[in-house]
């Protein structure tokens, strides 16, 4: 009986510990001054929108915004780095950017070990000063 009893508690706890680490992320509220194009990338525990100014041949225009206030904190031109000639459309872009990790933005493309990366082309049209 005490066999029994322990494998019901071991059983329920690896339930529980499934349950919580594989339960989807809540929705984030997008603020109301950022714009309605912009998207949410980021994880469970925090991330940014993101606005698509424009693409060209060989940079992407975004404009990120903190995900908490709506700030502005960087609208800037992006290159590409170890993404093996990957072609950013204003069609396709929202399925590559994953995050934004403070300096550059990451892809969900791996080539090789690393991931493809897009870094911001100084100087930006804005950029957050730092108090």
């Amino acid at each position: 009986m005490l066999y029994l009893f322990a494998g019901i508690i071991i059983v329920g706890m690896v339930l529980f510990i499934t349950w919580l680490f594989n339960r989807p992320c809540e929705q984030w509220e997008k603020p109301a001054n950022v714009p309605v194009s912009a998207v949410w990338k980021g994880g469970c525990d925090g991330g940014n929108w993101v606005e698509l100014v424009d693409v060209k041949a060989d940079t992407i225009r975004l404009r990120i915004y903190r995900d908490w206030n709506g700030d502005l904190i960087l609208d800037a031109d992006f290159v590409s780095e170890n993404c093996n000639n990957l072609q950013l459309t204003k069609e396709n872009w929202n399925e590559f950017i994953s995050y934004f990790d403070g300096k550059k933005i990451y892809s969900k493309i791996q080539s090789d070990s690393s991931y493809c990366q897009f870094v911001p082309v100084f100087p930006a049209y804005y950029e957050e000063k730092i108090k």
